[in-house]
């Protein structure tokens, strides 16, 4: 018996066998693209269910609030924790709280189920209380700032016995001072003179309270390292050699000091 062979023949069958393999893997690609669209259009379905959803402030939980009440951080991120578990952004909480509220650290943790938000937060220490100004419009309540200008409702904090002692007055505070109060802030920390409070009613005029008596600053805060450290040479009491009252100091320009009387201010 003789058998008959033919390259041809191997080459068509070669062929036949590439097109059976590619038109197989282009349906398995054809189920996969399917699988994975039927699975993401039933998580996006799933995801705006009830049982994934965060509807109430009970769902979210704060952890380590000492001096802050945990409903007002609650009411901070209420639009932003209300939607989805899945579709909830921690980035964005962290963000919110440490721009609205005196927080310095934010850790957000999301459980699927039952859905709920642990927001876990590292307080600022109140530094200044603020007193509204009662010429200004829609002045600021009483509140407290932190070293960074971050104002918090006073009625926003709760009880505790391990609250800070704050002394410092800010009067006439408002929220776009927040960047220069940090700058400020540290610098009136570390003054050898007592500063009881800063009167910001005019920001064309920034007045201290300290223990030698009132001092004007003018509006210029680039001059306020120079200024306080002239304000830190004068002595304590401070006495005018006649012996009369002083209205205050006048350190608006540092390079020429003015000891203002109150008969000099009358006239």
């Amino acid at each position: 018996m003789s058998f008959s062979y033919s390259p041809v023949n191997e080459i068509q069958d070669q062929r036949q066998a590439l097109r059976r393999q590619k038109q197989l893997e282009k349906m398995q690609g054809v189920w996969r693209s399917m699988l994975t669209l039927s699975f993401a259009t039933g998580l996006i379905w799933s995801s705006f269910q009830p049982q994934w959803t965060i509807n109430q402030l009970e769902q979210v939980e704060i952890q380590g609030n000492e001096y802050l009440s945990a409903e007002a951080l609650k009411n901070i991120v209420k639009e932003t924790t209300q939607q989805s578990i899945l579709t909830l952004s921690p980035d964005r909480i962290e963000e919110i709280l440490q721009n609205q509220a005196p927080i310095a650290e934010v850790t957000v943790a999301r459980d699927l189920y039952p859905p709920q938000v642990t927001i876990a937060i590292e307080e600022r220490d109140p530094v200044a209380l603020t007193i509204p100004n009662s010429a200004a419009i829609n002045p600021l309540a009483e509140g407290y700032l932190d070293e960074k200008g971050n104002w918090m409702s006073k009625e926003n904090y709760q009880s505790s016995e391990t609250f800070p002692t704050v002394t410092l007055k800010v009067i006439g505070y408002r929220p776009q001072y927040r960047l220069q109060w940090a700058q400020i802030y540290p610098q009136l920390q570390t003054h050898p003179l007592e500063i009881t409070t800063v009167n910001w009613q005019n920001p064309a005029n920034l007045i201290l309270e300290t223990e030698i008596g009132e001092v004007h600053l003018g509006g210029n805060l680039e001059s306020l390292p120079k200024q306080l450290e002239v304000l830190a040479q004068f002595p304590t009491p401070l006495e005018t050699p006649s012996g009369e009252s002083i209205d205050h100091i006048n350190l608006k320009n540092p390079d020429y000091i003015l000891i203002e009387k109150p008969s000099e201010i009358k006239n």
